[in-house]
């Protein structure tokens, strides 16, 4: 059985002003720091195998902290990174409607084929981080993973092993520094926990 356990990383700055932060770095609040240092304390006495971090640094900050309990290499993966918001980085969602009228119309038509400027689509998303994660599956089929990532990520990653698809993505809330479990035995994903 493989076991892959996710988290969040924990509260950034653009997370507590509430803006889009896809691709760009934001450090972790003292809350979020504090998040990761209780996530980590909660994961202390699991055997943990292999740890894999997207690339930005709030997740490899959130890793590293956790990391202390285990002592292991840390992967990056950044193919694990959230939605690319490109000319939308840093924007709260208000701003983006008031900045750009027509293109946000069409974003909330069409949520998940619609091309950010400069960005890109959640179905890009999507495909990128579901590839990343087929790939990783394949090379471990037993033991425990640790993926320290983003809401997107987690979200395209569990609708996509329990709806085959994109469609679930909405369905699941996550919440920083929380844990998301989700076993694979005999191929077969079964979600046995979110936001521990």
């Amino acid at each position: 059985m493989l076991e892959i356990v996710f988290v969040r990383h924990g509260e950034s700055e653009m997370n507590k002003e509430r803006a889009y932060c896809g691709w760009t770095n934001s450090l972790l609040t003292k809350n979020g720091l504090e998040q990761a240092k209780l996530v980590g304390e909660k994961l202390s006495c699991e055997d943990i195998d292999l740890i894999i971090s997207s690339d930005l640094d709030r997740c490899l900050k959130t890793a590293d902290i956790i990391n202390s309990f285990h002592k292991k290499n840390i992967t990056t993966e950044p193919d694990f990174r959230e939605l690319h918001f490109g000319s939308w980085e840093g924007l709260s969602y208000d701003r983006i409607c008031r900045d750009f009228p027509q293109k946000s119309k069409e974003w909330e038509k069409d949520f998940i084929n619609f091309k950010i400027p400069r960005g890109e689509s959640l179905f890009d998303m999507h495909q990128r981080v579901n590839n990343a994660f087929d790939r990783m599956i394949a090379r471990h089929k037993e033991g425990k993973i640790l993926i320290v990532s983003h809401s997107g990520v987690i979200r395209s990653i569990l609708s996509q092993q329990i709806s085959g698809g994109i469609d679930a993505y909405w369905k699941f809330k996550i919440e920083n520094c929380g844990i998301t479990r989700l076993q694979i035995v005999d191929g077969f994903p079964i979600i046995t926990s979110i936001n521990q």
